[in-house]
This record gives C-alpha cells, sequence and structure tokens, in this order.
C-alpha cells in the first residue's frame, strides 16, 4: 500500500509542476519541481524514500540518456566532436583536480581522495538539465549541439573516474595509466554492448515478421526496454552502462526505416509515449533533487561540526570554481584549435559553453555511492559532500537559467505565415461557393457555415500567434474580461428568472468552449483575476444557483422559448461588453479594442438572424464533423498545388499536411457528446423534417 501511495503522490507532484510551468512560464519548470521535491521530502512520503544511485541510473538516467541519444543529431555532433570530447574527457579531469584540490583547502579534514571524489562527481554535465534549459533560452545551435554531445559522454567517464577515486579512498592506492586505460576500454565496451543489443534486437524483428507475427505493442515495448537491457548488460560486463544506453538510442535511430501504414502507426505511437516518459522522468530527475536536499540538509547544517557560513561559503566557491575551470579550459582549447584572435570571436560561444554546463542528479546519484564506512570505521564526511553536491547542483542550476538568457540573442518575432494564411483563406472561399449552392434552411448548410467559422477561427490564431508577449497579455485581458461580463449577465438573467435552467447550462457550455481557448497560460494578474479568482468568488457568493443548475433536470431539447432567452441574454451581454470596451481606448491599443468591438457586433448580427445558435447546435451533430473531413481534404488539396508551384517548400508542405492529419485524427475520433441538443430552428424558417430529425437524434 505504501508504494501505491508513493506511485500516487508522485503523479500528483508531476502533474501539479506541469500546471504550475504553465501558469507560470516565466519561472522555469526545473525550479518548481525542485521546489515541490523539497515539499515532499517534508512529508511522511519523501521521509520514507531511501535514495539508490544504482536504480536511479538504470530506471531514470538510462531511458532519459537513451531518448537523447535517438534525438541527437549525430551529423552535428560529429562535426564538433574534437571539442565534445575535450569537455566529457579532458573537462572531467581538469574538473576532478581543480575542485578536488578547492575543496581540499577549504575543508583539510575531508581525505583527499574524497574530495577527489567530489570533485569526480562533479565533472558531468547534465544532459536531462541541459535540455530543460535549452526549451526557454534560443541557445545557438552549434553550442546546444556540443552540450548535448558533451551530456551524452561525460556521464560514463565522470561515473569512471569517480570509481577510481573511491577506490584510492578505500585502499589508498591510485594508479592514473591504470585509471585511464579503464576509463577508454568501458566507454568502448559500453558502445560495444550498445550496438550489439540493437543488433540483436532487429534479428529478433526480422523473426517475428518472418512469423507473421508484428504487432505495434509489443514492438513498442522491445524498444522501451532496450536502455534497460543496455545498462545492466553493460553493468554485467563491468563496461560503462551509461554509453550502452546512449550508442542503443543512437543505433535505434539509425536503422533504415520502410514506409508502410504499419511503420507509420508505430512512429506515432513511440514518439507519443517517448514524450510522456521523457517529460515525467524529467520531472522525477529535479523532484528527487528537491527530496534528496531535504535528507541530506539537516545532517549537516545543525551539527554543529563546520559553521553553517563555511558550508554556504564552500558551495559558492566551488560553484565558481567550476565555471572559472571551464572557461579557462574551453578558452585554451579554443585558442589552440582556431588560434588567438579567432577565439575573441567565439567569446559567446565559450560563455555559453561555460554557463552550460550546470550539473544534476547524475552528480547526486554518483557522489551517493560513496560507503557509510570504509575498514570498518564510519566515514562521518559522507552527509558533508552529499549536502556540498546538492548544493552546488543548485546553484549551477540557477546560475545557469539566470545568465544563459542574457548571453543568448532574443528570439526574433516571427514573422506571420502568409502561405498558411492564404491556404486556410482559399479553404473558407472554396466552402463559401459551395455554401452558394446549398439551401439556407438546410444542415447542410449550417454545418458548412460552422466549418467556415472554424477556418476563421485558425486565421485569427495565426495572427495571435504572432503577436509580441505584451500584446499577447493585452488580447488575454481584454478577452477576460468580455469572459467576465458574459458570466456576470448570464448569472443575472439565471437569477432574475430571465432564463431558464437549460437556456443556462446552453449559454454556460458556449462560454467554456471560450474560456478554454485563451487560459492556455496566464499572462497577467488581470487575466488570471478575470478568469478564475471572480469565477471562483461567484461560487462562493452564490452556492445554491450553482448547485441547483448542476443538478436540475436536463433535458435534451433546446426549445424556441430557450433559444430566444439565450438571445436576449447575449445581446444585453453585447451592449455592456461594448460600452465597456469603449472606455478601455486609453488603457489598451485602440486598434484592438476596435477589433474585438467589431467582432463582436458581427457576432450580434448573427445572434439576431438565429445563425450563431445554429452554429453552435450544429457541432453536436455528425454532418459538422464530416463537413470538417471536407475541409481537410480541401485544404490538403491546396498545399499539393502549392507545392507543385513551388510556392511552398516541401519541409513546408510536410508540416502543414502533419497539423492536417492530426486534425483529421483528432476530428474522427471525437465521441459524440453525451449532452448534445436537438435543432429548434427559428418560426420563420422552414422546420426540418420529422426524418431529419429522427436521422439527428439516431447520429
Amino acid at each position: 500500500m505504501e508504494f501505491a501511495e508513493l506511485v500516487i503522490v508522485f503523479a500528483v507532484t508531476i502533474t501539479l509542476s506541469n500546471i504550475a510551468s504553465r501558469i507560470l512560464p516565466m519561472i522555469p519548470a526545473p525550479l518548481i519541481q525542485i521546489f515541490l521535491g523539497i515539499v515532499l521530502g517534508l512529508t511522511k512520503w519523501g521521509q520514507s524514500i531511501n535514495f539508490e544511485p544504482e536504480l536511479f541510473l538504470v530506471m531514470i538516467i538510462a531511458p532519459l540518456l537513451f531518448r537523447e541519444g535517438e534525438k541527437a543529431d549525430i551529423s552535428s555532433i560529429l562535426k564538433n566532436f574534437d571539442t565534445i570530447l575535450f569537455l566529457a574527457f579532458g573537462g572531467v579531469i581538469l574538473t576532478l583536480v581543480g575542485v578536488g584540490v578547492t575543496l581540499s583547502f577549504l575543508l583539510p579534514s575531508v581525505p583527499i581522495a574524497a574530495c577527489f571524489a567530489f570533485g569526480a562527481a562533479l565533472g558531468p554535465t547534465d544532459a536531462v538539465a541541459v535540455s530543460s534549459l535549452s526549451g526557454r533560452v534560443n541557445i545557438p545551435k552549434k553550442a546546444m549541439h556540443i552540450l548535448e554531445g558533451e551530456g551524452l559522454l561525460n556521464d560514463a567517464s565522470g561515473v569512471t573516474a569517480f570509481q577510481f577515486a573511491l577506490a584510492a579512498l578505500i585502499t589508498g592506492s591510485f594508479s592514473a595509466v591504470h585509471a585511464g586505460f579503464s576509463l577508454v576500454i568501458s566507454s568502448i565496451g559500453g558502445a560495444v554492448v550498445g550496438f550489439l543489443l540493437v543488433w540483436v534486437k532487429r534479428k529478433v524483428i526480422n523473426l517475428i515478421e518472418k512469423a507473421s507475427a508484428r504487432d505495434v505493442t509489443g514492438y513498442l515495448l522491445i524498444e522501451l526496454l532496450l536502455p534497460f537491457l543496455a545498462y545492466v548488460l553493460a553493468e554485467v560486463f563491468d563496461v560503462s552502462g551509461i554509453i550502452a544506453a546512449v550508442a542503443a538510442g543512437i543505433l535505434q535511430a539509425s536503422g533504415f526505416r520502410k514506409i508502410t501504414v504499419f511503420d507509420a502507426e508505430l512512429s506515432s505511437l513511440s514518439n507519443s509515449t517517448w514524450t510522456t516518459i521523457a517529460f515525467t522522468l524529467n520531472a522525477l530527475v529535479f523532484i528527487f533533487l528537491g527530496i534528496e536536499l531535504t535528507q541530506v540538509f539537516s545532517p549537516v547544517w545543525g551539527d554543529g561540526v563546520y559553521p553553517n557560513g563555511l558550508l554556504l561559503a564552500t558551495i559558492l566557491l566551488i560553484s565558481v570554481i567550476l565555471f572559472v575551470i571551464r572557461f579557462v579550459s574551453i578558452s585554451l582549447f579554443y585558442i589552440f584549435k582556431d588560434g588567438f584572435e579567432n577565439c575573441k570571436k567565439q567569446l559567446n560561444e565559450i560563455l555559453i559553453l561555460t554557463f552550460g554546463g550546470v550539473k544534476g542528479t547524475v552528480s547526486l546519484a554518483t557522489i551517493f555511492i560513496l560507503p557509510f564506512s570504509i575498514n570498518n570505521m564510519m566515514f562521518y564526511q559522507r552527509s558533508l559532500l552529499l549536502f556540498l553536491t546538492a548544493g552546488v547542483i543548485l546553484v549551477t542550476l540557477i546560475v545557469g537559467i539566470v545568465v544563459l538568457p542574457m548571453l543568448t540573442e532574443t528570439e526574433e518575432a516571427k514573422s506571420t505565415d502568409l502561405n498558411a494564411l492564404m491556404i486556410l483563406e482559399e479553404v473558407v472561399a472554396i466552402l463559401k461557393s459551395e455554401m452558394k449552392q446549398l439551401d439556407k434552411d438546410s444542415k447542410e448548410f449550417l454545418a458548412t457555415d460552422a466549418v467556415i467559422e472554424n477556418y476563421q477561427e485558425r486565421i485569427r490564431d495565426l495572427y495571435l500567434a504572432d503577436l509580441s508577449d505584451d500584446e499577447k497579455q493585452e488580447v488575454q485581458e481584454i478577452q477576460a474580461l468580455i469572459l467576465s461580463i458574459e458570466r456576470d449577465g448570464l448569472d443575472e438573467s439565471f437569477r432574475s428568472g430571465k432564463l431558464s435552467a437549460n437556456g443556462y447550462r446552453f449559454y454556460s457550455r458556449f462560454l467554456s468552449n471560450f474560456e478554454h481557448s485563451i487560459t492556455s497560460q496566464f499572462l497577467s494578474f488581470v487575466g488570471f483575476w478575470f478568469i478564475f479568482v471572480r469565477r471562483l468568488i461567484r461560487i462562493i457568493l452564490h452556492p445554491k444557483m450553482f448547485w441547483e443548475r448542476r443538478h436540475s433536470d436536463r433535458q435534451t431539447f433546446i426549445s424556441e422559448k430557450d433559444i430566444q432567452e439565450i438571445r436576449n441574454t447575449y445581446q444585453k451581454n453585447t451592449q455592456l461588453i461594448i460600452e465597456s470596451l469603449e472606455n478601455l481606448t486609453d488603457v489598451y491599443d485602440e486598434t484592438m479594442v476596435d477589433f474585438f468591438i467589431q467582432q463582436r457586433k458581427i457576432q450580434g448580427i448573427k445572434m439576431v438572424s438565429g445563425n450563431l445558435i445554429s452554429a453552435w447546435l450544429i457541432q453536436q451533430d455528425s454532418l459538422f464533423s464530416k463537413r470538417m473531413l471536407r475541409g481537410y481534404y480541401l485544404e490538403r488539396k491546396i498545399v499539393d498545388e502549392y507545392e507543385e508551384a513551388e510556392k511552398i517548400t516541401t519541409f513546408s508542405a510536410n508540416i502543414y499536411r502533419k497539423n492536417i492529419n492530426l486534425l483529421e485524427s483528432y476530428t474522427m475520433n471525437k465521441p459524440t457528446d453525451n449532452f448534445s441538443f436537438r435543432f429548434a430552428l427559428r418560426k420563420r424558417r422552414k422546420p426540418l423534417s420529422e426524418a431529419e430529425m429522427n436521422d439527428s437524434n439516431e447520429k
């Protein structure tokens, strides 16, 4: 039961970290996850966790590095392979010596071999942490490829160097020649194990295919097993499990890809599965770091053996030494490789590589290998070294998060994709021409009109995506204000009896869809207040109304009376919204405010004509999905025409097709809404025939 509780707690924590990173995009996800890990570490669940380094490496780090290897741009890494090799091996050795000597000077009571073990543990950069940072800043491609390649290789060199320092600590003897030779053998041996494992996997796949037993789920499970098998088999043969996992990932991605429906389905499922796994394991890495910070803090901070000020100073000084060693070594390497003049031109790249060398949980997992006792004597400095390692990891991560954005250019705002706009507008034009051939009172006409509105919304989204952050914030605040006025007006109409419960639910569903379209992330406190806080206050102030509307009889028929009440409420809200927006021209951009006013007026006209409600209703019918598929067919056809006319590149065309495929798949798999409404058209229109009504209900 305790294990089940832990699984649930971690699942909830990871989910919360994802939600928090969306709500607070200005705070890096790793810091949120570390904070949640610290909070979890203070609970009974966090205190019950016993950190097992080997289990951590094989269950979390190995699959993450396997995936990094699978996604790695090998050709770009090979172009910078000399720099990567220097950082992965030379950088680790220099860090081992520099940090070891510094710690020995600051804390003479710690054995010199333990100091070198500490330096070795801090040698590797963390590929997981680097990838997390790269998602926030625009790191140049060359520097990013070097950091990724270094992160894939230096774990092996760091762990191996640590093992030799640990051996020296236990036995009191050390051979640099033997250590260097073992490092090379361990790395090559790990690569060979990874290569052989993938080769065996492909042979197994061939046998399965010959037996006509192909299965997407089975193939995916085999792929998911690769990193764990690679690590464990490599450790059995006393070579690097980390290198084996990386090599397996690289070779897994380099195989010949057949273009069949089966392989396409497998690739799609594999990518989506690995995306979820990678996010989960990434989050676990930083959550574990937070938990370990709480576990190693108490034994050292309050024992009085070392002054707390000295401990903090040691963490900060060692962090500085790490960056200094990295900067000096990279600078000297660039001078040796390209000359002093070229080195000056590459100063920004050197600084990015310096502060991109953040440490992570691989270092923490490594230092945890330190024994509790040596030669039957208690090793009291173990807790101290764990505490220092966790502190240095946290400092380097924060420094990287703060400094890297200063060194990298702010990504220029992308101009609107005119080709995408033209394609969508051509689809709209064709659908409008098709509408002219349809009876205005028919369901086909209404469904086509709703599809056109869907495409026009996509066009608006393209424009919105290209706005600056400040402009996006203004748009969200205006939309949040509109939503708040809508909800206030809706609640007032319901409380005063001007709107039935059935009409209230229908209107609420429309507002919920609108709310979902503007709350992908809260860009300002104003938006957060209007969207979330005021809604919570309304529920608290009027709980009876909230309860009644949730539990009242849910009839599935929306009457003409309901429609008229919805129309009256909408028109009343429209007047309030326009008046409010006209008073905001001195607060927000006047053009933007005018856009929302005109858009609301157009929707008001549609509401009076009955088209707006009909468009809401028709989306519950299967005919709407059919007309959407017609739109996707036209869109794909236009993309093909643009590609043939060389208006767009093949690469761009493939991106457009991928998006169309996703939308098409979602539309086809969208379940029927259990809370659908029958159609109730205005009396001045010809009512649907009984056969059409029955057909709609059956669907």
